[in-house]
């Protein structure tokens, strides 16, 4: 299956972008063959001179991750063909191995693996210029999760505790990082959330509040990781959740923050990638950053909650179609 021939671009992501319901361990290997999912970790795992986008890129295009590790390069662009290229002359068989393993045990916990070349991909991401090449989701994607909206923001919790309530009851899903106590927030006072890690799956606390909202979070929603299982959060682990955050979703909203905070990231991974932001009209006018970010447009200023949640709704159905490219 050919990524670049079934996902939607832009906020146009349908139902068709996510296959079933609730993907299981099982069912995902039915989808795309244990091959192809190791492959796909496999030419990550060598993936040593550049952001893991490119080598996502090149097996989106290739439409399969096993041409790739063989060496099977026809049809590709230049810039992704010399890069798969590379990667794929440090490969052994060897590295499949261990990937198969490692999809198996943590398939065995619970925690499924869905990939570029998967149809449960989001489809939103694919908009993104830095969408990864695999996700490690413990919980279930839906069809309605393209309908969703990131939550950011920094210190107004009871805002985004507002927000989340609001838009789960317009049945739009919230997505939101989990390493962050406005995170937490947004997470306890939403229904079905998609929360972000900014770290891998095996990371995850054990216990306290943190622990148990990510595990309230996999069971009404999905917890996502674009990490190995064993990677520890740090500054940079935490830099990287916008593409995540942003790219799965298909509106922003951005409650408060700082210049060169946590949400001006978020705006700007964003606006990179066409993605609608909106922030409160009391951010856009005390925080200059705001308007600087968003000269050449995509950021729009609403007067509230209500104001927003209306226009993130008629946003999202307008643009369900998906369009084929």
């Amino acid at each position: 299956m050919s990524a670049h021939t079934t996902h939607p671009v832009a906020a146009n992501v349908g139902v068709s972008a996510y296959g079933r319901s609730e993907p299981t361990f099982e069912t995902v290997m039915n989808m795309t063959s244990i091959d192809e999912q190791a492959a796909v970790l496999a030419l990550t795992m060598a993936t040593h001179d550049k952001p893991w986008h490119h080598t996502a890129r090149a097996i989106a295009a290739a439409g399969s991750a096993r041409k790739l590790f063989d060496g099977e390069l026809d049809g590709l662009q230049d810039n992704d063909k010399a890069h798969a290229a590379a990667i794929s002359g440090t490969v052994r068989h060897d590295d499949l191995d261990r990937a198969r393993e490692l999809i198996s045990s943590m398939g065995s916990r619970g925690v499924g693996l869905v990939t570029v070349l998967d149809e449960d991909y989001p489809g939103n991401m694919f908009w993104t210029n830095s969408y990864q090449p695999f996700l490690w989701v413990r919980g279930h994607l839906a069809p309605e999760d393209h309908r969703s909206v990131a939550v950011v923001g920094e210190h107004d919790r009871e805002h985004a505790a507002a927000a989340a309530r609001i838009l789960s009851a317009a049945g739009l899903t919230v997505v939101a990082p989990l390493h962050t106590e406005f995170g937490i927030t947004v997470h306890e006072n939403a229904g079905r959330t998609w929360g972000v890690l900014d770290r891998g799956m095996d990371q995850l606390q054990r216990s306290g509040r943190y622990a148990t909202v990510a595990d309230q979070v996999a069971e009404r929603g999905a917890l996502v990781s674009p990490f190995w299982p064993a990677t520890i959060a740090t500054d940079r682990t935490a830099a990287l959740t916008p593409i995540v955050t942003c790219g799965s979703a298909a509106i922003v909203y951005v409650v408060d923050g700082r210049a060169n905070g946590f949400s001006q990231r978020h705006v700007t991974d964003a606006l990179k990638t066409g993605k609608p932001v909106f922030v409160p009209q009391q951010l856009h006018q005390e925080q200059p950053w705001v308007a600087q970010a968003g000269f050449r447009g995509g950021i729009t200023a609403v007067q509230d909650i209500d104001d927003f949640c209306q226009q993130a709704v008629n946003l999202v159905d307008m643009a369900s179609q998906p369009t084929m490219f």
